[in-house]
């Protein structure tokens, strides 16, 4: 039998429904941790499956950092109104704009990025990595892990969350959507620093 504190805690820390805290926790055979496991497993496929879905409702929220120096708006998207006015989908707003005034991102996906950037990060990564006097391919390989490490770096999507550098701010984006049942997006973005 699954306790009511049981299902209370799994609620509050996931946000998720009562009905799958309930599942998870009959799932995980009463374990509060595995069944934590079981809906941020559960959660994130069903993200998963929302993003082709139209966001026309949203919020724009901002962060000040306490130096007054660096200054975030961000815009994030979502599928109704209804969604957009909780109170947990604030604080995903403000957590995302903390994040981007403390990790400098440049684009939101790393797809954003035009031909031309590429070519130009391309070029000044093969001249650094043609001086290693390696074979061809292991140069080809070096040169793709540094592209791939350079625009994850640089791609909101793809940075280590700065509340939990476990998962990526685009696990988060997906687990909020899996949460709220709709399309989350981050739609633009502007950082000000001093």
């Amino acid at each position: 039998m699954i306790s009511t504190d049981a299902i209370k805690t799994l609620r509050a820390k996931t946000g998720a429904s009562i009905s799958d805290v309930k599942a998870a926790l009959e799932k995980a055979g009463g374990d509060i941790d595995r069944a934590f496991q079981i809906l941020e497993r559960s959660l994130g496929e069903r993200g998963g499956s929302k993003v082709m879905r139209s966001t026309r409702e949203g919020i724009v929220d901002c962060y000040i950092h306490s130096d007054r120096k660096i200054g975030v708006l961000v815009e994030l998207l979502c599928e109704t109104d209804f969604v957009a006015r909780t109170e947990e989908f604030r604080l995903l707003a403000h957590d995302i704009a903390l994040h981007i005034a403390a990790a400098n991102p440049l684009y939101i996906r790393r797809e954003d990025v035009s031909a031309e950037v590429i070519e130009a990060e391309r070029r000044l990564i093969e001249e650094e990595v043609v001086q290693l006097a390696k074979p061809k391919e292991i140069i080809e390989q070096i040169i793709t892990g540094k592209m791939e490490k350079h625009f994850g770096d640089i791609s909101l999507y793809t940075q280590p969350f700065v509340k939990n550098p476990d998962k990526t701010v685009g696990d988060i984006i997906i687990e909020a959507a899996g949460k709220f049942g709709e399309n989350i997006k981050v739609n633009r973005f502007v950082r000000f620093a001093l």
